[in-house]
């Protein structure tokens, strides 16, 4: 039996989100890395998250620090800030960065490890995802 394969482009998607990795068929892909434009790709399932952080997310970015120039990885500085923005939404005890994964971080591409303690993610096994949201290029 052949398994059909979906590639769902996060392009025009203005809220934030999870992918949650594990396998489901269905491939998602953003534009991220801000003036870089890189397009990676994740098989999992997505869920929007609380659009209230975009705005802090943008502002980050496209701020002093970053200047939409996020392209290869981030650094402490910006995973401090990504957990206290998740804190602020009350996601913090279900999803941190992945001090492990920064190098593999940019602007909209975070990776971050997922706490299978909360009602919000009953049914998955703990593990990766990556938290993605409009790209500021």
């Amino acid at each position: 039996m052949n398994e059909s394969r979906f590639t769902i482009d996060l392009w025009d998607n203005d809220s934030p989100g999870l992918i949650i990795a594990c396998k489901s068929g269905v491939t998602y892909t953003n534009q991220v890395g801000g003036y870089a434009c890189h397009h990676p790709e994740i098989e999992g399932v997505f869920a929007p998250l609380p659009g209230s952080i975009n705005e802090k997310l943008e502002a980050f970015f496209t701020g002093p620090k970053w200047n939409g120039r996020c392209y290869d990885e981030i650094d402490e500085e910006t995973a401090n800030f990504i957990d206290a923005l998740l804190r602020e939404v009350d996601l913090a005890s279900s999803l941190c960065v992945d001090r492990e994964r920064l190098g593999e971080s940019c602007e909209a591409w975070i990776w971050v490890k997922i706490s299978m303690n909360s009602l919000l993610w009953l049914g998955l096994n703990e593990g990766a995802g990556v938290l993605t949201w409009e790209n500021s290029d």
